[in-house]
């Protein structure tokens, strides 16, 4: 039977469509992000035309009073001329953003390392294969830097370029711990997902914000798009990923030797008004929920709640 010479190699994994994506994106992750579009919205509205009412207030204040002395016409050029802080807080707050973060990706060139095909090449090719599956135009940079032994990542972004970066701790399960590459390709995973949702763009960061500073409202949307790069990570690692989530509470060490049924059968178990008051407050799932969700086999959308 004849081949087309351009059709995908057999062995390699499929290309995700945005249908599979959406599918399992958070059913409610949508929703909260056009909430913080719209408080933006309000807010930045708000503040314009409160502005322009102290603007047509002066305007129109009665003469006799408004002229007692020349101290007080001073007063009032100064309240015109500052008549529009919140803009201007805002304004201020977009450039430090984009200044934060522009310094903070020269902090990550600096001292980190850049995953290349001769540095951590397991890792690279995997980037650039994740990348290809989900459809992104470019493959993002992948960097590795000590943390004083804290396993992490994140993804994160200056202006039309997003990037990851893993911690060494994180790396070392796969080159020195237990030449096990699966929980640090499902971490990678995850963050990628959150390039290609776009939760690292800088007008996503505009955007949510505000919102992000309400204490309630903020975390549940932050874990709503935690939930829906976990689901991303899952379809690009092919398995449900419950036993490399368990580097989170067990770490490097441990995570090999957890019995995975007896962890999720004492997650079921675990409720109580503390436990949502913590999960309530966090940016992240707490591990609980996160594990059973990994686990669930109709992949449902994670309780926020």
């Amino acid at each position: 039977m004849d081949v087309n010479v351009h059709s995908q190699n057999l062995t390699d994994p499929a290309p995700l469509s945005r249908q599979e994506i959406k599918k399992v994106r958070h059913k409610a992750e949508s929703k909260l992000y056009a909430i913080c579009v719209i408080i933006t919205v309000v807010v930045v509205l708000a503040s314009i035309f409160i502005s322009e009412d102290d603007f047509l207030y002066d305007e129109h204040f009665p003469e006799e009073v408004s002229s007692i002395t020349d101290e007080t016409n001073e007063g009032q050029q100064l309240d015109e001329e500052e008549s529009d802080p919140l803009i201007i807080t805002l304004v201020i707050g977009a450039i430090a953003i984009l200044v934060m973060l522009y310094l903070y990706y020269a902090y990550t060139r600096a001292y980190a390392i850049k995953v290349s095909e001769k540095n951590f090449p397991e890792i690279y090719n995997k980037s650039v294969e994740f990348a290809k599956r989900l459809g992104l135009r470019k493959v993002p940079p992948v960097y590795i830097e000590q943390y004083d032994g804290a396993l992490n990542a994140f993804a994160s972004a200056v202006i039309r370029k997003p990037y990851s970066m893993l911690t060494a701790e994180l790396v070392d399960i796969a080159y020195m711990e237990h030449k096990d590459f699966s929980p640090v390709f499902y971490v990678l995973a995850h963050e990628m997902a959150h390039i290609y949702f776009k939760h690292v763009n800088f007008y996503f960061a505009l955007l949510t914000f505000i919102p992000h500073l309400i204490p309630i409202f903020g975390p549940l949307h932050s874990r709503s798009m935690e939930y829906s790069c976990d689901r991303v990570a899952q379809l690009l690692m092919g398995r449900d990923c419950v036993e490399e989530s368990m580097i989170l509470s067990a770490g490097r060490h441990l995570y090999k030797y957890v019995d995975i049924e007896d962890y999720l059968d004492n997650a079921r178990k675990e409720k109580g008004f503390f436990l949502w008051v913590v999960n309530l407050m966090a940016s992240h799932p707490i591990m609980t929920k996160r594990a059973l969700a990994l686990a669930d086999p109709k992949k449902r959308s994670g309780k926020l709640l």
